[in-house]
């Protein structure tokens, strides 16, 4: 750790001092209290906590246009799409149909366009408690405007002609 700047000299400005000082707090190790416990989550917890909200939000989406809604997931067996599971049974009991997506496939996936934003607008914070970070995340989460998600999701059929010409492999565009 480096020393504690000294006092102020009188021939230091009030605010080259201040400078001088914020250069002192940014050069002190952080400690970190981040403790990741895992990104795996459980069908339990899916059905309990997540799919409730999804299937709300369907429903009212259902009263103000009667068109097919569909829910998109990734594949993750939590969300009961591989075999039939609380999951499954709770997305059949309110006729919730999912749009069929394929394994590991972050190129066809909106959502990691909008991942993407987030990590480029938090990339140079540093965090010092989990709770700091989650909020930062979720007040970045609440910042992204509609009209970024429907640049992520016009982008779609050139992205699918670019994974087309790559015969499936990744692919690079400018917003994701």
């Amino acid at each position: 750790m480096p020393p504690k700047p000294r006092r102020r000299p009188t021939t230091e400005t009030e605010e080259e001092y201040h400078c001088r000082l914020a250069e002192w707090e940014a050069s002190k190790l952080h400690p970190r209290d981040i403790k990741v416990q895992g990104n795996s989550i459980t069908q339990k917890y899916y059905m309990e906590n997540l799919l409730p909200v999804y299937i709300d939000t369907i429903e009212k989406m259902r009263e103000i246009d009667s068109k097919p809604w569909f829910l998109q997931e990734d594949g993750d067996p939590s969300y009961g799409i591989r075999k039939a599971g609380l999951a499954q049974e709770y997305k059949d009991a309110y006729n919730i149909k999912n749009l069929r997506h394929p394994a590991q496939s972050p190129d066809l996936n909106p959502i990691e366009g909008i991942w993407a934003i987030i990590k480029q607008r938090l990339q140079k914070r540093i965090f010092d408690t989990e709770d700091e970070m989650k909020q930062a995340l979720q007040e970045e989460w609440d910042k992204i405007t509609i009209e970024e998600i429907r640049h992520r999701i016009a982008d779609m059929p050139r992205r699918c002609a670019e994974l087309v010409r790559s015969k499936g492999g990744p692919i690079r565009g400018n917003k994701w």
